[in-house]
C-alpha cells in the first residue's frame, strides 16, 4: 500500500547520526585550521621584525668574523669571495629563492594542483557536489598554506570527481563513506593539534613569548638584544683593525702563553 510509511533501515538511522557526528568534526577541524593559521601569521610577522632588529646583525657580525679568520687565516679566494653584503631584504628574498627551488616544496605545489583540478567546484556536477567541492577546496588550500602534504595526498587518494556525487549509493556505501571521512577528519584534527603544540614550543614562539612579558614591564627585548650584537660587532670591528696594523706590521699575533706559564714558576 502506497500510504504506508517506509521504515527506516538501521543503518539509514546510523547514517544521519553518522553525519551529525562528521559535521561536528569538520566544524572543529576548521576552527583548528584557523586557529593554525592564526598562530603562523602572528610568528611570520614576530620572524620578521626579529630579522629585521636582530638576524641583519647577526649576519654583520658574521662577515666581520669571517673577515678576521681570513686575515689571520688567508686562503685562496673562492667564487663567492667579494659578494655584496646581504641586507634584510636580500637575505629573506634569497631564503625564500632556496625554499622555492626545495625539491620538497616543488612536489607539494605540483601536489595541490593535482588535487585542485579534480575538485574544484567549476566541475561540480549538481549543487549537493558543487558545496561538497567547495568544501574541499577549502581544505586543499588550509592544507598547502601549512605544507601538509599528508592531507592533499589522502584527498587525493579519497575522492573522485569522476563518479557521481554520492546520492545513488546505497545507505551501506554511504554509511562506509562517513565512517572514512569522519576518520580522516579525527586524524586531521590531531596532526593539526601536533602542529599547533609545535609551534608553540618552538624557539621564536618562546622568544615571543618573553619579547612580550617583557614588553609588559616596560622593555624592549628584541632592542636590548641588538644592542647587545651592535656590541660584539664594535669589539669585532676593533679586533680587525688591530689584527690589520700587526699584520702590516708584520708583528706575530699575541701569544698569551709564556707569561702563563712564567705565573706559575714564579716562588
Amino acid at each position: 500500500m502506497s500510504n504506508l510509511a517506509h521504515k527506516p533501515k538501521p543503518e539509514d538511522a546510523e547514517l544521519i547520526f553518522r553525519r551529525a557526528e562528521l559535521a561536528k568534526l569538520r566544524a572543529t577541524l576548521t576552527a583548528r585550521e584557523a586557529e593554525l593559521d592564526h598562530l603562523r601569521a602572528q610568528l611570520n610577522s614576530f620572524e620578521g621584525r626579529y630579522i629585521r632588529q636582530v638576524g641583519v646583525l647577526y649576519i654583520q657580525l658574521d662577515e666581520w668574523e669571517d673577515r678576521i679568520a681570513q686575515l689571520n687565516n688567508p686562503t685562496p679566494p673562492t667564487e663567492t669571495a667579494g659578494a655584496p653584503h646581504l641586507d634584510s631584504e636580500m637575505w629573506v628574498s634569497t631564503a625564500e629563492s632556496a625554499n622555492n627551488q626545495n625539491p620538497a616544496a616543488l612536489d607539494l605545489k605540483a601536489l595541490f594542483r593535482e588535487v585542485a583540478k579534480r575538485i574544484h567546484p567549476d566541475r561540480a556536477r549538481s549543487l549537493h557536489d558543487e558545496r561538497q567541492r567547495t568544501h574541499l577546496m577549502s581544505q586543499a588550500n588550509a592544507a598547502f598554506l601549512r605544507e601538509d602534504a599528508g592531507l592533499l595526498q589522502r584527498m587525493l587518494n579519497g575522492y573522485d570527481p569522476s563518479t557521481n556525487s554520492g546520492d545513488d549509493l546505497t545507505s551501506v556505501a554511504k554509511l562506509k563513506r562517513v565512517l572514512n571521512q569522519i576518520a580522516d577528519s579525527q586524524q586531521d584534527i590531531l596532526n593539526i593539534d601536533a602542529a599547533i603544540e609545535a609551534l608553540t614550543r618552538s624557539e621564536m614562539a618562546q622568544l615571543k613569548t618573553r619579547t612580550t612579558r617583557a614588553a609588559l614591564q616596560g622593555r624592549d627585548l628584541l632592542a636590548e638584544h641588538a644592542a647587545r650584537v651592535k656590541g660584539s660587532i664594535g669589539i669585532a670591528m676593533r679586533r680587525y683593525e688591530l689584527d690589520l696594523v700587526r699584520i702590516r706590521r708584520k708583528q706575530p699575533a699575541f701569544n698569551p702563553a709564556p707569561l702563563l706559564t712564567a705565573e706559575r714558576i714564579e716562588p
